[in-house]
């Protein structure tokens, strides 16, 4: 059975997202890429990957057989779109998983995620809806992320780690084991993170400590 996907958004990561949709059709799936949305306002080109960009999500209301996944790289926009497209139409969300990406047996990953290629999810980890995991992440043993949470490229997160809520954590990142990363905090890129992080702080450095406002 062929999946109907629409992606939100037409830039960098809806262009990674193609890609993985290729390399997993290669290995078998069935998944076609129907359209693109962009917001409007944004400039865009009329395609993206040969399928039209559309500017109204009102335009697949009706069309029960479509799946969408978010393809903004921000956890806030990522929110946003994903409440317009449930409250706007009632969408289905469907994850993508690159097929380079290895996936504890016992881990569960929530509707709308997002895993790029050369990335490992190991043994019960639990990832919410609409989680991005970039290229190269390690997610191990027992770790939570939850709903929207981000990890940019490379970030290594160490076991019974918890991300909170639409939490970022920046390009190299590490962070030992057991610590707490709060909702819509912000980790920096290169940072190591050895204390727990409070909702909505940003912290930064080897060892990372809270940005400090002058």
């Amino acid at each position: 059975m062929t999946v109907r996907l629409v992606l939100y958004g037409a830039g960098a990561l809806a262009r990674e997202i193609v890609d993985a949709l290729e390399r997993l059709n290669a290995q078998g799936s069935s998944i076609a890429l129907q359209a693109s949305i962009v917001d409007p306002g944004l400039e865009a080109p009329e395609t993206f990957r040969g399928r039209p960009v559309v500017r109204d999500v009102r335009a697949f209301a009706g069309a029960d057989d479509l799946h969408f996944v978010v393809a903004l790289g921000e956890p806030e926009p990522r929110a946003r779109a994903a409440a317009h497209l449930r409250e706007a139409i009632g969408a289905r969300f469907t994850s993508i998983i690159d097929p380079g990406v290895l996936i504890g047996g016992s881990s569960r990953i929530g509707a709308g995620a997002v895993i790029l290629g050369h990335s490992s999810v190991t043994a019960d980890a639990r990832l919410g809806e609409h989680v991005l995991i970039n290229p190269g992440c390690t997610v191990a043993h027992d770790d939570v992320l939850e709903d929207f949470a981000t990890l940019s490229p490379g970030v290594h997160l160490a076991g019974h780690v918890r991300v909170g809520e639409g939490a970022f954590l920046g390009t190299g990142a590490c962070v030992i084991p057991k610590i707490r990363i709060g909702a819509r905090a912000v980790v920096g890129a290169g940072a190591v993170v050895i204390r727990n992080v409070a909702p909505g702080q940003t912290v930064f450095g080897n060892p990372a400590r809270p940005l400090r406002r002058v």
